[in-house]
């Protein structure tokens, strides 16, 4: 177009939002063009597609939160459905899974009721993908699904999306052939320098499998990261890229990338990438032999670590009210045989609450110990009976350089040596002992006795993992325990675990696969 002609007209919201991945600047113009007029809620969904995905989340939450609730008034209709997976995708942002599965779950029924295949896929992909780590063969089952409808509908970016996705799931597997062939079709999408998210995603993934494989061409992979990390200013793009650049930089340099991600990504809040961050930089300060940086970042890490189990014990708080709103429900679904209005908002009322205390189950679904938020309630309930002459105690169990298990040998292996130590543990524990998974390649073992006790239980425990024949698993493969065991004798949950947290980390500071019980 030249100086002298008019700019083209705005496109219909329907065109505008086909063209969001495309042109997505001819898309947020047409957008603004629909504002402040009967389709301005609409708009506002556009818009806020469009802004998360350049990186103004608050604006995108903002947009979208005001454009459900006047979409909710009227008929059920594909731009709800839209506005749900975006505020999905942003509540997921946010470390809010519960949130997040929610809402997807709500955006899947809507797409199914007006029988819209292109969002029922969306729907079922992000759902997937939310479910990942929870659910692995739902969401497998959901994403096949998801896949073979866009294809269906010849849509290429959402086949990109889902081929990124299930290459992370075989890579998780260790299928590392797998993973790479659904890397080789993702980056196959013809837009894809119109998505440096999504490509920055691909590519970190693609630098994960090229190394372990030696592959010639991961110095290509590598430039064109640091290329996306230094164009974008998007601040979650720039904080994962960050990340996976740091591990192949000196520890000055990747002191100076990491700190400017993790300045980028403070505006954002409680990132789900901030105790990352904070880790990479301990470890880099570490080895520049800046203990005090080293120890702040630390300190940081453990912080945010503190901000989100105070969140899920009063998400615990929250289970036992669902419970009784199911069961006031139930009873009045029971009493009222009609199928009106009233009662089928009930239903759906009672469907979403049933989903949520599925995602509140009580069992880690990897190495079958008790999962982080029964330790909270139990560990809770345990403490209250903590005296002078009835203390109880906690030994926190880290299993160390537990990364390079899984860049060596694969994420495969590393679950093996998880569910294995994890037996382990119940091995050691007696009739009473709280043993759970506290994240990642944490453990907590609670027991209401003595520190001595729990102490002595502990250096079995490493006996145990000594003797284990772990050549068996993976050749060349040694496991080693960090212990940090502490007491209290008054009712003190939160004092037990951030003692017990403190003496490990002072275990590794001093070497590693050793137990504390002592400052």
């Amino acid at each position: 177009m030249t100086p002298d002609e008019p700019p083209p007209p705005p496109l219909s919201l329907g065109d505008a939002w086909d063209y969001r991945d495309s042109e997505p600047a001819r898309a947020r113009t047409s957008a603004v063009a629909h504002l402040h007029t009967p389709a301005h809620a609409q708009a506002s969904v556009l818009r806020a597609y469009l802004d998360w995905r350049d990186g103004q989340l608050p604006q995108a939450t903002e947009e979208v939160t005001a454009a459900i609730s006047t979409l909710r008034l009227g008929a059920p209709s594909v731009w709800l459905g839209r506005g749900l997976n975006i505020l999905a995708a942003l509540q997921s942002t946010l470390n809010r899974a519960d949130r997040a599965v929610e809402l997807y779950e709500e955006q899947v029924a809507l797409a199914r009721h007006i029988e819209d295949a292109e969002l029922t896929a969306t729907a079922l992909h992000d759902l997937a993908v939310e479910l990942r780590h929870s659910d692995p063969h739902r969401a497998h089952a959901h994403i096949t699904e998801a896949l073979s409808t866009f294809r269906q509908l010849d849509y290429p970016f959402g086949v990109a999306i889902a081929h990124a996705n299930l290459a992370e799931f075989a890579r998780d597997q260790g299928d590392l052939t797998g993973a790479s062939q659904h890397l080789t079709e993702a980056l196959r999408y013809p837009h894809l320098d119109q998505h440096p998210h999504l490509e920055a995603s691909l590519r970190c993934t693609q630098l994960e499998l090229q190394l372990p494989l030696a592959d010639p061409e991961a110095a290509r992979t590598e430039q064109r990261l640091w290329d996306l990390q230094a164009a974008s200013r998007n601040p979650e793009l720039r904080a994962s890229v960050a990340l996976t650049l740091a591990a192949r930089t000196e520890p000055d340099r990747r002191v100076g990338l990491l700190s400017t991600a993790l300045n980028d990504l403070r505006v954002l809040g409680d990132h789900v990438l901030l105790p990352d961050l904070h880790e990479q930089l301990s470890s880099a300060f570490e080895q520049l032999g800046d203990l005090p940086q080293a120890l702040t970042h630390l300190r940081e890490t453990l912080a945010y670590t503190r901000r989100t189990h105070a969140a899920e014990r009063r998400q615990n708080i929250q289970t036992f009210e669902v419970l009784s709103r199911i069961h006031a429900l139930q009873d009045q679904a029971r009493e009222e045989r009609q199928r009106n209005q009233e009662l089928q908002a009930h239903l759906q009322e009672l469907r979403a609450l049933n989903a949520r205390i599925r995602e509140l189950g009580r069992t880690d679904h990897l190495t079958r110990l008790s999962n982080r938020e029964h330790l909270f309630t139990e560990g809770e309930h345990l403490a209250q009976t903590a005296t002078e002459d009835t203390p109880v105690s906690a030994a926190l169990i880290d299993v160390d350089h537990f990364k390079v298990v899984n860049d060596t040998w694969g994420h495969q292996t590393g679950d093996l040596v998880l569910q294995r130590v994890a037996r382990m543990i119940l091995d050691v524990a007696r009739p009473g002992d709280i043993a759970a998974r506290y994240g990642g390649e944490e453990f907590v073992l609670l027991r209401a006795a003595p520190v001595e006790d729990l102490r002595d239980s502990c250096h079995d425990l490493q006996q145990l993992i000594r003797l284990h024949p772990w050549h068996e698993v993976a050749a060349g493969l040694r496991v080693t325990l960090s212990i940090g065991v502490a007491q209290v004798t008054r009712p003190d949950f939160t004092q037990l675990v951030g003692d017990a947290d403190r003496r490990l980390y002072q275990v590794k500071r001093e070497g590693r696969n050793n137990v504390s019980d002592h400052d």
